[in-house]
């Protein structure tokens, strides 16, 4: 009775979430230590932190996914002890994943009353709907196209459509712009301040901090399982931030940029797909050549066409001033080229699979004897790697699904490393990582050129290519537009020549 009290005079007082004392456990692991956060209503709420800081475990837990050990949770005046996923949503709580979860083979209006058509009695009822939410918030996509047609911003549109048909009050949004380019990002913001305008609260998770500066009132930074600070976002410095976060003092979010490069390495000439036109460039040994690009300029079909993932219509890779025979992956990797895809989760990792499983992926060939792996020779390259690397991890048998995104992304580029690559293509290297993990990463890139070999690397973050590259080449609907020297030009000129 009393804890009911409570959520009412929580309610009078503009809170739309308590959370006090909450703990969760998995084996071995303490993910949430009597973590205690307040959400008020009608405002963007930031949780930032480093992977395995304990954020998606609490949302979670809040959309019953997981389950608390213990604590209390209060959503709009009534104390939650044991939910599900579809009954939070009936009580006005949503969340919206990294990893969208649409139904490719079905359309939008379908998605968005996923379950309900009766409710929306029939199909005719189930689009009309759709299309008032839809224009609400000034979308313009047709209810009838299949999700699969649509681009990643405009799957943002219909997950928070969704998560509008719920009447929701509170929407958590994890990660919501690690796919967009800057014109859907103002869109995305545009639509979070109406919502805040309507009184809709918003948890929004970024490890990217300008958007968090730029968009919310109230931040809340964890670290290890526990709630470090919560404040105004205008109480709070860059750097402030960072070392909550970290718990230690980042001096820079860049290590010193690597001036080795030498003599050409890699040339690339003419290829021509159906979305790739001409593109030829070379490579120097020892250098970082950053690809900068809108989403689907064509920077990802580049580099797969170079390692033969993708086919292409008479290019030629010399290596060396040598023609280079690559019709597949598996030719590539032998010419000491090694590949870590966009997305680590689909192309990247065997999700079900150890680390050490994860790591040795490559270098399976040079275990392998009579028929016969050599498991100690696997545990040894394994260990080596999860150590050099500092990977977090209870073991290397430990399933890497379970691994936060930067340990996740090191277990990639591990794999790689045990090769020695002459040539290592990185596609999007810190997409969902936090602060402390993508220096890890950068400080790991400027190892390896300095070492002798050299990094191709594609990002979206144009900070993050303008710090690390030796060069830059502009994409733009499939064509080279443009070669610079990060330290002598602008952002803006970069941008201005990425966008044609």
């Amino acid at each position: 009775i009393e804890r009911g009290k409570e959520g009412v005079e929580e309610k009078e007082q503009g809170i739309i979430l308590s959370i006090k004392d909450v703990n969760k456990s998995f084996p071995g692991v303490k993910a949430l230590d009597d973590v205690s956060i307040e959400i008020a209503r009608g405002i963007v709420h930031g949780i930032v932190g480093e992977n395995g800081a304990g954020k998606s475990t609490l949302m979670k837990i809040l959309s019953g996914v997981y389950t608390k050990d213990s604590g209390t949770v209060v959503f709009d005046g009534e104390e939650i002890e044991h939910t599900t996923p579809i009954e939070s949503l009936n009580r006005g709580l949503s969340i919206i994943y990294q990893e969208f979860n649409l139904v490719n083979t079905m359309s939008v209006g379908e998605n968005i009353f996923l379950g309900r058509f009766s409710e929306m009695h029939g199909m005719l009822g189930t689009h009309a709907e759709a299309r008032k939410l839809l224009d609400s918030i000034g979308c313009s996509i047709d209810t009838h196209t299949l999700v699969g047609e649509l681009s990643a911003a405009e799957k943002q549109m219909v997950e928070i459509t969704k998560a509008l048909s719920f009447n929701s009050k509170l929407i958590i949004m994890d990660e919501p712009s690690s796919s967009l380019t800057s014109d859907e990002l103002k869109q995305l913001f545009e639509i979070i301040g109406d919502l805040r305008a309507k009184g809709v609260s918003i948890i929004y998770i970024s490890h990217k901090l300008d958007e968090i500066f730029e968009l919310c009132d109230i931040v809340t930074v964890m670290r290890d399982g526990h709630v470090i600070d919560t404040q105004p976002v205008g109480k709070l410095t860059r750097a402030d931030m960072i070392t909550k976060m970290v718990g230690r003092s980042i001096e820079h979010e860049y290590p010193e940029r690597p001036h080795c490069v030498g003599e050409t390495l890699m040339e690339v000439r003419s290829i021509n797909t159906h979305k790739l036109h001409d593109i030829s460039f070379e490579l120097k040994k020892g250098e970082i050549l950053g690809l900068v690009g809108l989403v689907g300029a064509g920077r990802t079909e580049i580099v797969r066409a170079i390692c033969g993932a993708d086919k292409a219509k008479g290019h030629r890779v010399l290596i060396d001033g040598k023609p280079a025979r690559i019709k597949k992956p598996a030719h590539a990797k032998k010419l000491g080229i090694g590949l870590l895809p966009e997305d680590r989760k689909l192309q990247g990792l065997v999700l079900r699979f150890s680390v050490q499983s994860n790591i040795v992926m490559a270098s399976l060939d040079r275990m392998i004897k009579f028929g016969f792996l050599n498991s100690s020779r696997e545990k040894e390259i394994a260990e080596r790697q999860i150590k050099n690397l500092g990977i977090k991890t209870p073991s290397a048998q430990t399933t890497v699904l379970s691994l936060s995104g930067g340990n996740q992304q090191k277990c990639v580029v591990g794999r790689w490393l045990e090769i020695n690559p002459r040539i290592l293509i990185m596609d999007e290297p810190t997409r969902g990582i936090d602060v402390g993990a993508k220096y890890e990463i950068y400080v790991l890139m400027k190892q390896v050129v300095e070492n002798g070999g050299s990094i191709i690397m594609i990002s979206s973050e144009l900070p993050e290519v303008l710090n690390m590259s030796n060069r830059v080449l502009t994409i733009c609907e499939g064509r080279i537009t443009g070669e610079f020297n990060p330290e002598e030009v602008s952002a803006q000129t970069i941008m201005d020549s990425a966008i044609g």
